[in-house]
């Protein structure tokens, strides 16, 4: 049932509907095509950047029976400075879980004043994010961030390899299954 299309609440085999809890399109985006320049700050399908920073940030997204979580770690001179954790409702996707650890990891390293990498290993999140034409408002959030701060690149890096940062974003996310702060995010479109 396409509750968020009809646009009205409705009652079905006894369960309430509420239609404003599914996610809705968003609007194109208003960046004029040329001012949208994210190509080369965004690198996905196996280039990873041999450009470290002194702040590297991982994140990640997990679902374990049927619970959703998201997470992000900061690395800076080989010491995890911060973490942060999400759980998302069950009728939500591990893509949308990738989506919220990068966007709320572009979010902190906006406040940062210095060059960050962020790493991701959900090569679909990072094609996402690279896209002039997404509908998702958490990605188009996410791209206005990056497009306000040039000191931010994003990258792809290849999961379970033991990359010690990649290992420690993906634990924080399992637990986020179970611990982490829920996070209040419409429910996808075709839930």
């Amino acid at each position: 049932m396409q509750v968020g299309r009809l646009g009205r609440n409705c009652d079905y085999e006894g369960i309430h509907f509420d239609h404003e809890r599914y996610e809705q399109p968003s609007p194109p985006s208003s960046i004029h095509p040329a001012l949208f320049s994210l190509e080369d700050r965004i690198t996905h399908g196996g280039q990873v950047s041999s450009n470290r920073t002194p702040i590297e940030v991982y994140t990640d997204g997990s679902k374990i029976n049927d619970q959703m979580g998201s997470a992000f770690c900061v690395i800076a001179n080989e010491a995890i400075t911060k973490t942060w954790k999400a759980k998302l409702s069950p009728a939500n996707t591990v893509l949308k879980a990738e989506m919220l650890a990068l966007k709320a990891a572009i979010e902190w390293a906006n406040t940062a004043n210095e060059d960050v990498n962020i790493w991701s290993d959900s090569e679909s999140s990072l094609q996402a994010l690279k896209s002039f034409n997404v509908k998702s408002k958490i990605s188009q959030e996410a791209q206005m961030t990056l497009l306000e701060n040039a000191r931010i690149r994003v990258g792809w890096v290849k999961a379970h390899i033991g990359i010690k940062g990649n290992e420690i974003a993906d634990t924080l996310a399992k637990e986020a299954t179970m611990d982490g702060i829920p996070a209040s995010l419409p429910f996808p479109k075709f839930s």
